[in-house]
């Protein structure tokens, strides 16, 4: 009894600490048709096989069936964070590698077109991902009990980067200088939340 109690307790305590974003309000008028064997780090995993294959078809000047993985992709992060906050699916697995899915998604798109076009932003964008990894991981080791989770400014940036990332790729697709240029704008203001993002320590 008093071990159930214990158990009760820990269960109210996690849902306490659970902060709903916009997406989740979206996500929770599907979940009925979300079948409950998806779970949240299903979908993480399948952004960690999938990502290099966006590499592969980068390279292989495949970008149009490139953009559709890409926003395939960046689709499963909205959906793989709501369905863990709604269904109260966290877990320790997915506070670590559905952050580094996503530097990975971002780091690949970055690093194989930005790097073309705008050398400083990219050196910036991976130094700032890099930091993140870096600073996530001393911190966890400094302070073993201390939670590094996404927080607003984090997630904005992460959005910002999916968009831009996206733009950058249809500028290329579609031979159009001013997607570039929107992308390149969304990149720079990402910047500005990663550096909000890790002053808050987040990831």
């Amino acid at each position: 009894m008093i071990g159930q109690q214990k158990t009760d307790k820990k269960t109210m305590e996690s849902q306490e600490k659970i902060v709903f974003g916009p997406y989740d309000r979206v996500v929770k008028w599907i979940l009925p048709i979300i079948p409950r064997k998806l779970k949240p780090n299903h979908l993480t995993f399948i952004r960690l096989i999938f990502s290099p294959i966006v590499l592969v078809l980068l390279i292989g000047d495949e970008d149009f069936i490139a953009l559709i993985l890409f926003v395939v992709l960046a689709l499963t992060d909205i959906l793989d964070g709501s369905l863990a906050r709604l269904r109260n699916q966290i877990t320790d697995w997915g506070k670590i590698w559905d952050p580094i899915a996503d530097k990975l998604l971002i780091g690949i798109v970055v690093s194989v077109l930005l790097l073309q076009i705008n050398l400083n932003l990219t050196i910036l964008l991976l130094a700032f991902e890099l930091a993140f990894i870096l600073g996530g991981t001393f911190q966890k080791l400094k302070e073993r009990d201390v939670e590094i989770q996404a927080n607003i400014w984090g997630k904005v940036k992460m959005n910002l980067q999916c968009f831009g990332a996206g733009f950058l790729m249809l500028g290329i697709i579609m031979a159009a200088p001013m997607f570039t240029y929107i992308a390149q704008i969304l990149l720079y203001f990402s910047l500005l939340f990663a550096a909000l993002s890790l002053v808050k320590r987040g990831i």
